[in-house]
């Protein structure tokens, strides 16, 4: 064992990496090493939406969880007392990765958790995410806004969308929209724009050392200069989409000057109306170790390097819009020589049957059916599963024209030309006239739902996770209401969707299962 940690030692102090931060900061290299080489420690953020969140917060300090002192954002951030993914007892393991699962934790690298935290979000944000997936921002940004605002989280490739949609879903919030666009081409949306907007660059990764070894041997200096040329195109589209006072953060989990300051500095000089916000570093990140950019030009951006502070190397530049005399993104005003010219009226295409829809008038007898408060709340569908989201997403993401930058006007009441996949929630499931409520959807709209909602004892509880289910004779006593369809089960406050037809069975995840019998202990 020895003598593998001496050869991949002598691997890494050999690589065109070790080149580099030998050129960055002299005489320092072998102090790097000794933290640019051992795995990662597994660190996870809480989700404080959950009504359990209390109780999942004491689950981590039971586990050993230590809070993550510079982290400042709302239900806290843990490191655990073991190494990213080597948890060395199979039933913590396991806890983790069901807590994960149900989205009362979101499991990410610590280090990665900083661009949303300079962004400064504030309730009622319009915030977007250009670079979103596999969404551990997204869901970071939504727990910032706490309910308010929303966010429009792209993400181009359909492979990795998917993975997006699937995590959005796995927390539960109403206002989130994801989209499949390219960031360097992200269609024009309705005044005045974006308060804030995360660029969290695809990069080399020259940062990441401790979790992906093969940067070591792949890196090459051309890399980052080739890279440098998609995060400008990203950037540059950002910097049209974000409305006057609004902040860009630009993030890399890089160490490598040619993707970071030399990035900063093109844009810098390619938008004079973009500056670099003053930041206080400590006050941002209260006890994490943090340097400046590297460039005169560059002194207000973030370094964060590996040995100073137990995680990856990072970079942050914080960009605000700085056009005091307009209101709106420049994206989305007319050209000056379309000023005082009216703009010619488009259609938008044909809906597809694929695309996600208003929810139509026996669609919202679903809100009256399961007895819901609708007021603030929107209804979409596609194919048998129906959606809610917040009611900002469709005043203002939906409703709402926008100009194209022809001067073209593209009327209200439609998505075009955005490509979204999502809306809010997938709530409901329709099937042969009868739906059922989708698990993951309760912890956003279960408060809310007065009728065939049924409360059980703890016995029953118990026998349903065992897998007994109880035929419909045996519950007419206990039940004063019963349908033939879906209802929910509210267990000492744990609310549980079911089905009841000739018997009652739980509908929920196997995660979720093992986590109400772990509460059921």
């Amino acid at each position: 064992m020895g003598g593998m940690v001496r050869d991949w030692r002598a691997h890494a102090e050999s690589s065109e990496l070790a080149k580099l931060v030998e050129k960055l900061r002299p005489n320092e290299l072998q102090v790097w090493l000794d933290s640019a080489t051992p795995r990662l420690p597994e660190t996870v953020r809480l989700n404080p939406s959950r009504n359990d969140s209390e109780w999942t917060k004491k689950q981590l300090l039971d586990m050993g969880a230590i809070p993550i002192e510079w982290f400042t954002g709302p239900g806290g951030a843990y490191q655990l007392p073991w190494e990213k993914s080597r948890c060395p007892d199979e039933k913590l393991k396991k806890k983790i990765q069901i807590l994960h699962a149900t989205g009362r934790i979101t499991q990410q690298e610590s280090a990665s958790m900083m661009p949303v935290q300079a962004l400064d979000i504030q309730p009622g944000h319009r915030v977007l995410d250009l670079c979103a997936a596999p969404g551990s921002k997204t869901t970071q940004i939504a727990e910032a806004l706490n309910g308010e605002g929303l966010i429009v989280a792209s993400e181009p490739n359909p492979g990795r969308a998917n993975n997006l949609v699937s995590n959005v879903q796995r927390v539960g919030h109403l206002n989130i929209v994801v989209t499949r666009e390219d960031g360097r081409h992200f269609p024009r949306v309705p005044e005045p724009g974006f308060d804030r907007i995360l660029v969290d660059a695809p990069c080399t990764g020259t940062g990441t050392t401790r979790k992906n070894t093969d940067v070591w041997a792949k890196w090459k200096p051309h890399h980052g200069e080739q890279m440098a040329r998609l995060q400008v195109s990203i950037l540059s589209r950002g910097a049209l989409l974000l409305k006057p006072g609004g902040r860009m953060v630009y993030s890399t989990c890089s160490i490598d000057p040619a993707e970071n300051e030399n990035v900063v500095e093109s844009i810098l000089n390619r938008f004079p109306w973009l500056s670099l916000a003053g930041i206080d570093r400590s006050q941002m990140f209260p006890g994490l170790t943090t340097r400046t950019g590297l460039t005169e030009s560059t002194e207000e951006c973030i370094r964060v390097w590996n040995d100073e502070n137990n995680g990856s190397g990072f970079f942050i530049a914080i960009f605000q819009q700085c056009e005091e005399d307009q209101e709106s993104a420049r994206s989305t005003r007319a050209h000056p020589r379309n000023i005082g010219v009216e703009p010619v009226p488009m259609q938008p295409r044909p809906a597809h049957n694929k695309d996600l829809k208003l929810g139509d008038s026996d669609q919202l007898k679903l809100f009256e059916e399961w007895g819901i408060d609708s007021s603030g709340l929107s209804m979409w569908s596609r194919g048998h599963t129906v959606h809610l989201s917040t009611e900002s997403i469709k005043e203002w993401l939906w409703l709402s024209p926008r100009l194209t930058s022809k001067h073209q006007l593209y009327p209200g009441k439609h998505w075009y030309p955005l490509r979204v996949l999502q809306a809010g929630q997938p709530v409901w499931t329709l099937r042969r006239g009868s739906n059922r409520m989708v698990s993951k959807s309760l912890p956003s709209v279960g408060s809310r739902v007065t009728n065939y909602r049924i409360e059980i004892e703890r016995s029953l509880l118990m026998q349903l996770l065992e897998g007994d289910e109880p035929g419909r004779s045996t519950l007419e006593n206990q039940f004063q209401v019963i349908r033939d369809g879906g209802l929910i089960l509210d267990c000492e406050g744990e609310m549980i969707p079911a089905w009841i037809g000739g018997r009652l069975s739980l509908m929920v995840s196997d995660s979720e299962r093992d986590v109400l019998k772990w509460k059921m202990e």
